[in-house]
């Protein structure tokens, strides 16, 4: 192996690029999160029509996600996931232009196709060009540089937001989807020939799932999955609202706690896909979701800005550990031809968890104290650790042969 090759850990330069351009997408969602909540207030915008428009978005996710899936399969997923980039940079310019909460309706129309098909379409694409015994390792390299963002963008917010304000935020954000989608075509040119084959083959949608459902490991990374999504979404609803108009901190202290958690959600991933693949997924799923238990029992009696710090950078590592190590696991025992569609499924039920946890963001903060809510969510994930037990290390490979149209 020559010494470039090590550098690059034996993937291809393509594998980068695309993992460049999925940083880049991610830019333009990361960057704009410590605000939006705060930028919707402004518009007008209730807590509660704030809960009601993302639990919108993801309910439709729920319904339109795997339909986009297999709508990869037949137009090529390279074209799907450039209409992604440019879904994203729209919904970022509309977002900044809506002049009433009105306006917001079309966030979730417009976001649909970006949220339904990047993540699922970008991972298998760049898991595929690494062997089943380096999941860990090359989804670690992928995750970590598409997580760049996290960090990058909530810091950029925050030096931009008081000289800009909130529209123009969105505007400067809209500028990165678009440029990840130039340097995603020139990533993937060599990919093209791969994409229009997929038209020819259908990868049956019932019995996929059929064979999914019935693995019990799938089954419970489903489950555990959903529970965290429903914690993860409330959290990151109302935690601008709770740090800027409860706790008196500014915006820009707002958009440094974001910063703080794409730091830590980036720079573990690296580590914890290698940890993954050399002490099993489970046991760094078991301490990932224990330490989540403890991270929201301090949300809720921390509210001092250096403990509040501490909080969401333990937040993130784990955010990071959780993410690369369930996928890691799941695309260690899933054929390459069924990889989209059960990374697909898997995402819908990230969806389902936010649907339901942005209504209880809604609800929840109109009726109970901030510290209450943190509480329960500690309770909520605390069923995660038995069912993370019972996972088992898989005993094949799960793959059903594509038919042809």
């Amino acid at each position: 192996m020559t010494r470039k090759s090590g550098l690059r850990g034996g993937l291809p330069w393509d594998f980068y690029g695309i993992a460049f351009s999925g940083f880049l997408f991610e830019m333009g969602l990361f960057m704009t999160q410590p605000i939006l909540t705060l930028h919707y207030l402004d518009v007008g915008a209730s807590i509660m029509f704030i809960g009601f428009i993302i639990f919108l978005q993801s309910s439709l996710l729920i319904v339109l996600r795997m339909p986009l899936t297999l709508l990869a399969k037949r137009v090529g997923e390279k074209r799907l996931l450039a209409a992604a980039y440019f879904a994203q940079t729209l919904a970022l310019i509309v977002i900044g232009l809506a002049p009433s909460p009105i306006w917001l309706y079309l966030v979730p129309a417009t976001q649909m196709l970006a949220s339904g098909s990047f993540f699922q379409l970008i991972t298998s694409m760049n898991s595929n060009q690494a062997p089943p015994e380096r999941q860990g390792d090359a989804l670690g390299r992928h995750m970590t540089i598409v997580s760049i963002g996290m960090f990058v963008g909530p810091a950029l917010c925050g030096v931009l937001v008081t000289s800009l304000g909130y529209r123009d935020v969105f505007y400067v954000a809209s500028v990165f989807p678009a440029a990840g989608l130039a340097l995603l075509l020139y990533s993937t040119r060599g990919i093209e020939s791969a994409g229009h084959a997929l038209r020819n083959f259908e990868v049956p949608l019932f019995t996929s799932l059929k064979v999914l459902f019935s693995d019990r490991n799938v089954a419970i990374l489903a489950f555990i999955r959903a529970i965290y999504s429903i914690s993860n979404t409330l959290l990151l609803t109302l935690l601008s609202i709770y740090v800027v108009r409860v706790l008196g901190y500014s915006p820009t202290d707002a958009a440094l706690l974001y910063a703080l958690v794409g730091i830590a959600n980036t720079f573990i991933k690296i580590p914890s896909g290698w940890v993954s693949d050399r002490v099993g997924y489970r046991l760094v799923l078991f301490a990932t979701f224990s330490i989540v238990v403890v991270d929201y029992l301090a949300f809720a009696y921390f509210n001092s800005f250096i403990l509040l710090a501490l909080a969401v950078t333990f937040f993130g590592a784990c955010w990071g550990a959780r993410a690369v190590t369930e996928w890691a696991f799941l695309a260690s025992f899933i054929s390459p031809g069924l990889k989209s569609i059960a990374m697909g499924y898997m995402e819908s039920f990230w969806d389902m968890g936010a649907s339901l946890g942005s209504l209880l963001a809604g609800v929840s903060a109109g009726v109970l104290s901030y510290p209450t809510i943190f509480t329960l969510l500690a309770l909520l994930n605390l069923p995660t650790l038995p069912a993370i037990y019972a996972l088992r290390k898989p005993s094949k490979t799960i793959e059903i042969e594509p038919k042809p149209i």
